[in-house]
Parts: C-alpha cells; structure tokens; sequence
C-alpha cells in the first residue's frame, strides 16, 4: 500500500506500507510529493485537485524500460496520449492515436517534452471512465515543487525506487487521505467523522 497523507495545499507526505500477520508496516520513511494545484478533493475533470480515496495502482509506462514486476504495458512514444475530453469514447484511456479514429480534442502527450512522464504509474481513479468524473491520474516525476493538475508527482529517484518495490501479486493500492493518520484516528474518537 502506497499513502498520501497530511496534506497542506499542494504538498503532502507519502509512505509505503507492507502487511504481513500481524497487520501493515512501514517500509522506510516519509517522502514528500506534490499533489494538485488545488488540493485534494476531485469532483470533476480540469478542477485541479487530486482524488481522495482507495485506488489500485495499475500499469507502469516509460520512455524505456523500467525495472519493475508490474506490468509494464507500452513504451511512451509520441503517438501515446491519455484522452481528456469528456465527450470522446476513449475518456480516461491511455491509447495509441494512429490506431483510433480521433473523436476527441483535448488529450495529455504520454512522451512529454519536460519528461515528467519519462515514468508513470496508472492510478485507478474513475475506472468507470465516467465522463466528468476526472481522468489521467498518474504517480509521475515531479517538476520541482510545483504542483500537478491532480496526479502526484516525486522526484524521479524515488519514483524509481517506488516502481521497483511494487509487487502485482500484491495487487497494490494508494490511498489518498486528507489528513495525517493520527490526525484521522484522532478526530474520529471524538465521535466528528
């Protein structure tokens, strides 16, 4: 399990976490990431937050190879997109714009000049593909600390060390929270949550 946790405006902490017996445990310590220029709380697409709640983390994409034991589905190259426009059928897929009939206008380059995307995780927000709902919502590098459009973002090194610790057969997830875990246990022991 992947955490985003105690969250003040853009930045937010994240930890990893394995289960074993006797319940989940820490590995290693915090990171700091960035989050979207809004926050958390997604409601719709271009609202600028990052979603809050239990996703799976899904394909890994990259320029090049990536070591990794996740599935790594395709490498990034400059006919990858992720489809942003609500009104097209491939809404919040990641597709190959020379093997579809284009009916969208608005999509995310997979191979980016910044190479913020040079690795991505898949986070399984919106897997309905509901139109709307919010789309393309990625863990990738970040660009310094400035904030994402509703992914989250870290620097490249511990993103590599992140894709490489993440196992399928553990089938992992991310949970984006607003708050710091002791934070969430202690509001709700005073009976507010």
């Amino acid at each position: 399990m992947v955490e985003v946790f105690d969250a003040q405006g853009h930045r937010a902490k994240m930890a990893r976490y394995e289960k074993d017996g006797s319940g989940w445990k820490r590995v290693g310590g915090a990171w700091s990431v960035v989050v979207g220029r809004n926050g958390l709380g997604k409601e719709r697409e271009g609202d600028g937050k990052t979603p809050v709640g239990i996703f799976p983390l899904g394909d890994v994409y990259g320029y090049r190879g990536v070591e990794t034991a996740m599935p790594f589905f395709l490498t990034s190259d400059r006919h990858l997109i992720c489809v942003d426009d609500t009104a097209s059928r491939y809404y919040n897929r990641i597709v190959d714009r020379t093997r579809i009939v284009k009916d969208y206008e608005s999509f995310e380059e997979m191979r980016r000049k910044d190479d913020l995307y040079e690795i991505v995780i898949t986070v399984g927000y919106n897997a309905s593909n509901r139109p709307g709902k919010g789309s393309c919502i990625f863990l990738h590098i970040a660009a310094g600390d400035r904030p994402t459009a509703g992914c989250v973002a870290m620097p490249k090194e511990r993103l590599e060390a992140l894709v490489k610790w993440l196992d399928p057969k553990k089938r992992p997830v991310i949970v984006i929270e607003r708050w710091m875990p002791a934070a969430r246990f202690a509001f709700s022991v005073n009976g507010e949550s």
